[in-house]
């Protein structure tokens, strides 16, 4: 069998990988099942699948930089698409400080110094460390250590030792302690909750009612909307709501029933 004849200059390969949708790919030609049949492949993408690949065999990145002629190795790592688990799983730390500050807190200090979280806790840590030293940092960092959760719309660092979160994790309200990951999985939960709740907005402002609670449920779609989309913009490990409230330290509201 022959896809076709010619010569393989660039252009000739771009079609063949599916790089434009009046030609015909080689995927097309001869994919197995309707899915292989759709299958396209831009080539610039096997040099960051081969970037990730050095990275991931612990290749020093500045030979990777060197390997792809980049003026610094910081454009290596713009290229680098290893999960965030691999990432922090390189990270070494001294045995005494990793036994000192246990599993959970340990993580949350490679996150910090692979620059992968941010928040007040972790202005805390940076401050407390700049001013007092390292081990006064990593004695707060393990007092905050169960602060760290990993929940359907990227990172939060807040601690609810005590209580509970008090907007039982609805981070999109404007919560400061929330980071967003742009991992696929959350990525894919956000844009399904935004149809949700733009349908859910939709629905609200098809009726005729004009009572309280119209305009309530409108301004409480439309709130949650926009924050999911800031968050859905919001680039890799920066906060979502950085001007935002600490609902941690929010006193509740005081029931005629309380003493």
């Amino acid at each position: 069998k022959y896809f076709s004849v010619g010569y393989p200059d660039p252009q000739f390969i771009q079609f063949v990988l599916g790089g434009h949708e009046k030609n015909e790919s080689i995927f097309e030609r001869y994919g197995e099942t309707e899915e292989d049949r759709r299958a396209t492949l831009i080539s610039h993408s096997l040099r960051h699948l081969q970037n990730t690949e050095l990275f991931r065999l612990g290749v020093a990145d500045t030979i990777i930089t060197k390997r792809y002629n980049r003026r610094s190795v910081a454009q290596s790592y713009e290229y680098d698409h290893r999960s965030l688990a691999e990432e922090l799983d390189r990270i070494e730390m001294p045995l005494d400080v990793e036994v000192i500050l246990g599993e959970k807190a340990s993580l949350v200090a490679k996150m910090i110094h692979a620059g992968k979280a941010s928040g007040p806790v972790v202005d805390a840590f940076k401050r407390i460390q700049l001013t007092e030293g390292d081990d006064a940092a990593f004695q707060y960092l393990r007092g905050e250590a169960d602060g760290f959760h990993s929940i359907p719309f990227g990172h939060c660092l807040n601690s609810f030792t005590v209580d509970p979160c008090p907007k039982n994790l609805e981070c999109f309200a404007g919560c400061k302690h929330l980071t967003a990951t742009n991992l696929p999985k959350n990525r894919e939960y956000l844009l399904k909750l935004e149809e949700r709740l733009s349908v859910a907005l939709e629905t609200i402002q098809s009726r005729t009612s004009k009572s309280i609670g119209r305009q309530n449920q409108i301004q409480h779609a439309e709130s949650r909307l926009v924050a999911v989309r800031k968050l859905l913009a919001t680039p890799d490990n920066h906060q979502v709501f950085p001007n935002g409230e600490d609902f941690s330290k929010r006193r509740p509201e005081r029931s005629i029933f309380d003493d």
